[in-house]
């Protein structure tokens, strides 16, 4: 096991296979902050944005976020696409570090709700992956992920996504300072 950075908190140990059901995900506020940028950015020019979640599967599936990434599309007013070779790209630097992408976060124009295409067009087909749903093309950013502002839902066993409840979102999800890490 290697030897925590001095000054850095140590979190978790980590397991090979990815859970069925994450009993937790903890995010870096780092990596919270970097997507909501992104997002606004594109959000500016009236457009919808994606984002991924990356990090770490844990004992006791817990995930922990520790990479923000922020891949090329093409976004309009009403999609986002992202195209297959930045798709593969995500997975394959991921791969490389040993982290799983945990999370898709994208834009709407207005209200936070998944439609078929986001049904339909994940980035994962994998029980327990997250989708996060940003409203208002990213203004008020991700913040308002603990007050219901933005929608989460997790895809189930039986391949629908069920969007969490707000107490589910609140027990289930954790911002954590970026002092900590996983060694």
């Amino acid at each position: 096991m290697k030897r925590p950075v001095e000054g850095v908190k140590t979190l978790v140990a980590l397991r090979k296979r990815r859970p069925d059901r994450f009993s937790r995900l903890l995010i870096c506020n780092e990596v919270i902050k970097a997507i909501e940028e992104h997002i606004r950015e594109t959000g500016r020019h009236l457009c919808e944005e994606a984002a991924f979640l990356a990090g770490y599967v844990t004992f006791g599936s817990v995930g922990v976020v520790t990479t923000a990434i922020l891949p090329y599309t093409y976004s309009s007013a009403g999609s986002c696409t992202l195209p297959l070779d930045v798709t593969a790209g995500c997975f394959k630097a991921t791969k490389e570090t040993g982290q799983v992408i945990l999370a898709q976060v994208h834009s709407h124009p207005g209200r936070s709700w998944h439609s078929t295409i986001d049904d339909d067009w994940a980035v994962c087909d994998c029980p327990g992956f997250f989708s996060i749903v940003v409203p208002c093309y990213g203004r008020f950013g991700l913040n308002r992920l603990f007050a219901g502002g933005a929608a989460i839902y997790e895809l189930t066993d039986g391949r629908e996504w069920r969007r969490l409840p707000l107490k589910e979102i609140r027990n289930r999800f954790q911002l954590i300072p970026s002092s900590y890490a996983v060694v």
